[in-house]
């Protein structure tokens, strides 16, 4: 008989449900600057918007108005060539009456 190596379906929605909360493509460094930390988590709201909504990289592309290759950079989490205004007008676009809070800790 031939083992199964899937995970059961329990693990399986656990996992989905982790991803549909933002999780990162490509990992916040430990040693993250303030600014990319900040980059970070604006990326993180717009992956959660788009799995919320069900949408594609193209279809959030055409709501934000903006390229899909650029769209597929910030939901990848490749938020180096991005400034934080340019993040948060993109965030701005999907929640317009939204307000953002710089924690301190």
């Amino acid at each position: 008989m031939k083992k199964n190596n899937f995970p059961p379906e329990k693990q399986l929605k656990k996992m989905r449900k982790e991803l549909s909360k933002g999780m990162a493509s490509k990992p916040l460094s430990e040693n993250a600057s303030p600014v990319d930390r900040i980059k970070h988590s604006i990326c993180q709201k717009i992956v959660i918007y788009m799995n919320a909504h069900e949408l594609s990289q193209r279809a959030l592309a055409e709501k934000i108005d903006e390229s899909e290759a650029l769209v597929s950079k910030v939901v990848h989490y490749h938020f180096e060539e991005f400034t934080i205004d340019r993040l948060v007008k993109f965030l701005a676009r999907l929640h317009p009456n939204s307000e953002l809070k710089i924690e301190v800790a």
